[in-house]
């Protein structure tokens, strides 16, 4: 695809996730779609709209075939309605289904249906702390080295303006399952590896989560402050410069893969 071509599908792309995004934001207040301050979250401050899926997926409508981007939107659909109904953790695994057998019958690829239900569950952990989803998978669309991934990167930028500290909207369950199973689509054209250095680190995130809640007898899909980024904020990293650690290793690791 031509470099101009490119670019102006990625300003489109921008231009309507960051529209979607604002319009979600007006949207969950008045719905109810709202992050509050709770003991098992990190933000501390007021309400925080949580409806940025739909604005996201707008903005991915340019970087994937229809039939792809279905099966994203499905992944996000079923995040929209947890954000408002709050669905079970079984429940929500099980619906999950739905894009990842969906995928595996579009693509013909056994392994994309079990990539997409963790990488959604993965990106879903990983989005605990302002900005560092969202700047994880635009690094690894932007370094991932194909004009899809350049113009799913502008979506994505369309909604960190945004979501950066201190955040004025949070991605919500819509956004992060959406997100992490159009990473899985986006690469799965380079193979398995690609795709898993892609999602790097939040498949580390989750592991680390995982392995930490086991040990204390807890169950790892309840909500909790021990995630990778809350420790590197404990530490005394900067909140302003946690999304762009996490962006800097993924484009790195992006590279890496593309280039081995």
């Amino acid at each position: 695809m031509p470099t101009v071509a490119i670019f102006l599908q990625g300003l489109a792309a921008f231009t309507l996730a960051a529209l979607g995004v604002f319009i979600g934001m007006q949207i969950a207040a008045r719905t109810g779609a709202m992050a509050e301050v709770r003991p098992d979250r990190w933000h501390t401050v007021g309400k925080i709209p949580k409806l940025a899926g739909p604005g996201l997926a707008a903005g991915m409508f340019l970087a994937l075939p229809l039939e792809l981007w279905l099966i994203a939107a499905t992944a996000g659909a079923i995040g929209i309605y947890d954000d408002h109904r709050r669905l079970s953790p079984a429940a929500k695994a099980l619906l999950l289904l739905l894009p990842a057998v969906g995928a595996m019958l579009v693509t013909g690829l056994w392994w994309v249906g079990p990539a997409i239900w963790i990488a959604a569950n993965a990106c879903n952990l990983l989005d605990h702390a302002d900005g560092i989803a969202a700047a994880t998978a635009l690094a690894a669309c932007l370094f991932g080295g194909h004009a899809d991934g350049a113009i799913a990167a502008a979506a994505i930028a369309g909604f960190l303006i945004f979501n950066l500290t201190p955040a004025r909207s949070f991605m919500g369950d819509g956004g992060s399952l959406m997100l992490g199973t159009a990473l899985v689509l986006l690469s799965m054209g380079q193979g398995p590896v690609v795709s898993a250095a892609w999602l790097a680190l939040p498949l580390a995130d989750s592991l680390l989560v995982v392995i930490s809640r086991l040990r204390q007898g807890q169950k790892p899909w309840i909500g909790g402050t021990d995630h990778s980024g809350h420790r590197l904020l404990r530490a005394g990293v900067s909140p302003y410069l946690l999304p762009w650690l996490y962006f800097g290793l993924t484009a790195i690791i992006a590279t890496l893969a593309r280039m081995l």
